[in-house]
């Protein structure tokens, strides 16, 4: 029988022997698949740029490379290049965003990528084992030692976690520094001292550093307290003490922030500037509100500048890359994106244990009243501040939820097996089906989808991005055509740009992609003649439109194609004789674009001629030859132009929003 103990009156047991081992065998196995994942995987769309940011935050104290996320995990996970002589690739002075990715890929290739990637996933890899042990101590302090093993074996089968925790990404950092500060706020509540608020206010310090969605733990705490205070009947801690509280750890997480970024103003160190500047920036805040808000902290240097610049960039940049949900791309996410994401890839046992937890809680039985508030308030605050979010590119953005739901889900298991012994044979059983489902969805755990949805192999048909591919197949692709040579081979790859395919020896040549001609990587010329002939590989980011979204994606002809194989759950090969017109046209709308910048109206009309030879129904194509057209004098001809754009079959207004207004203003006329 599982004990039920409250903290308040629960005496405090040492841990058993046998406890103490099995958590260290089941954390060290979680480590060393973590470790597999590691070698396994190639580099991910945000790991070279966190990586090189972090390498420049030790060496440089450049905080402006890469603003868009704190430097705390970015800093860590490149501790092991403190010891190496790094080659640092030149500043281009590009827009941060470009210079980012292209510079972490010109990083990492440089210095070796296994050789500079994989010991900075081993940090990561450290940072997930530190979450599953605090996740332990946690379930154990407010459940007691059983409760705490399920609460570490179902969290260290969850097949996202797995996917996801040796990436070097702010995921699991988030996660670990939002359980650490609600943990230690739980322990004040308990006990205030003065020291165990001093440790809360350094938790939410690591919080605040890891990701700027950590921002959010203070009203998280004040919500609780407030929860808390009125649950107990203004009983200890005090409302004065809880209020003290609370402005006290907000002044120690300001503290800290200032502390990581050197306590200097500047994001860079002279004579490095942001691209753009921070006023530049900052008024592109859409919220008037909002504009005046960070323009005062900027004025003022109540933040560092660059913590200043990512806070603003999440909420500028939230709308601009597309989702995809149920096979269709959205500007933005739609509110539905992430509960249609938390049922998908949720795996069912934890869905089930879930459902029963939160009837359990509702049913008003459970009597332990302050560990459902401080387990339950933050997950909710979390999904709901992502439903609410243009954001919706991976479910692994409610990654913070999990750790906590795991140990709520493992306190109502104790208080049932308390209730009735047979209870824990269904626990069991939920929990070898978290096994199974783990086990069998390997390799390619990235991809998880539940048994409802179809496993894995189904997951591109509902998500995208992140949920499938986040550009980790390389390794297994090159292994495939090792192994199924064939050549030509022509690959349009979700991630070039961040990462070269060709620097993981895959010899193929370079379909166009959005993401590859923005970061300015060569891809193939196609000149006129759009036919190619042999294997063409897609990678799902590419063919779901999270590169070029909607009725633009010129790869969308494959989506009717049945694969003759699929690499990694995310790379589909086709063999066979195709027509690329779509994706061949890009180069010359490309040469059209700069020729019109040159104002040179010849070599924009011959360019756009080929771009509509190439793809008819390209409104682009037609407006660049309409505006040459109109530059010559031939009104009447661009005219024509700009109606066969505007009554394009591939004009998209949901996300070619300004093209279309552009359109409807010269076929006013």
């Amino acid at each position: 029988m599982m004990p039920v103990l409250t903290s308040q009156s629960a005496p405090r047991r040492s841990m058993s022997r046998v406890t103490a081992v099995s958590a260290a065998i089941v954390i060290l196995l979680f480590f060393t698949i973590c470790l597999h994942t590691a070698k396994r995987d190639s580099v991910s769309w945000d790991e070279s740029q966190h990586l090189y940011s972090g390498w420049l935050s030790w060496e440089r104290g450049d905080f402006g490379y890469n603003p868009e996320v704190p430097p705390l995990v970015k800093m860590w996970d490149a501790i092991p290049l403190l010891h190496r002589d790094i080659k640092q690739p030149a500043f281009t002075g590009d827009h941060f965003k470009k210079e980012g990715f292209v510079l972490g890929q010109g990083f990492l290739v440089a210095n070796g990528i296994d050789q500079t990637l994989i010991p900075a996933r081993v940090m990561a890899s450290l940072l997930t084992v530190f979450l599953a042990t605090l996740l332990f101590f946690c379930a154990r302090e407010m459940f007691g030692d059983k409760a705490a093993m399920f609460a570490l074996l179902l969290f260290c089968l969850d097949p996202n976690f797995l996917a996801h925790g040796a990436y070097v990404t702010t995921d699991i950092g988030a996660s670990l520094t939002m359980l650490a500060a609600v943990y230690t706020f739980y322990r004040y509540v308990q006990r205030p001292t003065v020291a165990r608020m001093i440790i809360v206010g350094l938790a939410v310090g690591l919080a605040m550093t890891v990701k700027f969605t950590g921002v959010f733990i203070v009203p998280v705490l004040c919500l609780i307290a407030v929860i808390d205070c009125w649950r107990s009947g203004m009983k200890s801690p005090s409302p004065r003490q809880l209020i003290t509280a609370i402005v006290v750890i907000s002044l120690i997480g300001v503290g800290c922030i200032w502390t990581l970024y050197h306590f200097r103003y500047a994001a860079r160190p002279g004579p490095l500037q942001l691209n753009p500047t921070s006023e530049e920036y900052l008024q592109k805040l859409t919220s008037p509100l909002s504009r005046r808000a960070f323009t005062m902290m900027s004025k003022f240097h109540l933040l560092p500048e660059a913590y200043i610049y990512g806070l603003a960039d999440t909420k500028i940049s939230a709308g601009d890359l597309p989702s995809y949900l149920f096979g269709r791309d959205y500007p933005g996410a739609p509110h539905w994106y992430f509960p249609a994401a938390f049922l998908i890839k949720s795996t069912l046992p934890f869905l089930i244990l879930f459902g029963l937890a939160m009837a359990v809680v509702f049913r008003g039985r459970w009597q332990m009243r302050r560990e459902i508030v401080f387990l339950t308030v933050p997950p909710l605050f979390i999904f709901l501040l992502s439903t609410s979010s243009n954001l919706g590119i991976g479910y692994r953005h409610l990654s913070p939820m999990f750790p906590m739901l795991y140990i709520l889900i493992a306190g109502c298991a104790s208080y049932l097996v308390s209730k009735n012994p047979k209870f824990i044979y269904g626990f069991v059983v939920l929990l070898l089906w978290q096994l199974v489902t783990t086990v069998t969805a390997r390799p390619g755990l990235l991809a998880y989808a539940n048994e409802a949805w179809g496993g894995p192999s189904k997951t591109h048909l509902y998500l995208s991005d992140s949920n499938v591919d986040w550009g980790q197949q390389l390794k297994a692709v090159r292994q495939y055509l090792e192994t199924h040579p064939s050549q030509p081979c022509y690959f349009a790859y979700f991630a070039q740009g961040p990462v070269d395919f060709k620097d993981y020896g895959v010899n193929c040549r370079v379909l166009p992609t959005g993401s590859a001609l923005w970061t300015g990587l060569d891809t193939m010329r196609f000149g006129e003649d759009p036919n190619v002939s042999g294997t063409v590989l897609i990678s799902d980011g590419v063919l779901a439109g999270a590169d070029i979204p909607g009725k633009e994606n010129p790869y969308a002809q494959f989506r009717s194609i049945q694969p003759a194989e699929v690499i990694d759950r995310g790379v589909y090969v086709y063999r066979g004789q195709f027509r690329l017109g779509a994706a061949a046209a890009l180069e010359h709308i490309g040469a059209a674009i700069d020729f019109a910048k040159q104002h040179n109206a010849a070599g924009t009309i011959r360019e756009a001629r080929i771009a509509v030879n190439l793809d008819p129904n390209n409104p682009e194509a037609h407006a660049l030859l309409g505006d040459a057209l109109a530059a010559t004098g031939d009104t009447r001809a661009a005219q024509s132009e700009y109606a066969a754009a505007l009554h394009s079959s591939e004009l998209d207004p949901a996300f070619q929003k300004s093209l279309l207004a552009e359109l409807l203003a010269k076929t006013s006329h």
